[in-house]
């Protein structure tokens, strides 16, 4: 059986299998493009079983921004994560993510998924934030 490869030169492929993997994770609530002040977060899901919430930024290489952008998500997320294809992580600077507390996810050629640093709990979450995002994920599900 030949296995479909990703258009690794385009960041919305990352989209479906990063999509899959944190539905996977229990994360049943999500949205792409989630707008946030000037910016939008490319996937923000929710998990209600847990009451938490997630934030990835999705990159093709250009790293260093997306770390920009995952620290901003801070603020509106539980957690948050960079994802971006698994040749370019060996790029990342790996204790600049953890001491910040911020993930990172590779994605494999052909859209396999994995963890490569867990995000932390966010320590400048901000409650209303996080509560006004819920809301519109529910209510763009339940409309």
């Amino acid at each position: 059986m030949k296995k479909i490869m990703l258009d690794l030169t385009r960041e919305s492929s990352l989209l479906n299998p990063v999509t899959g993997y944190i539905k996977r994770k229990g994360f049943c609530v999500h949205d792409t493009e989630m707008p946030f002040y000037h910016r939008s977060v490319d996937i923000y899901g929710y998990s209600k079983r847990n009451n938490k919430t997630i934030a990835i930024e999705l990159k093709l290489h250009k790293w260093k921004q997306a770390f920009k952008q995952a620290l901003i998500y801070q603020l509106c997320a539980d957690e948050s994560y960079i994802a971006m294809p698994q040749k370019y992580t060996s790029r990342v600077n790996l204790d600049l993510l953890s001491e910040h507390g911020i993930g990172l996810i590779s994605v494999s050629e052909v859209g396999r998924c994995r963890k490569l640093i867990g995000a932390r709990q966010s320590l400048v979450l901000r409650i209303d934030y996080k509560n006004n995002n819920i809301e519109f994920l529910q209510r763009s599900k339940n409309g």
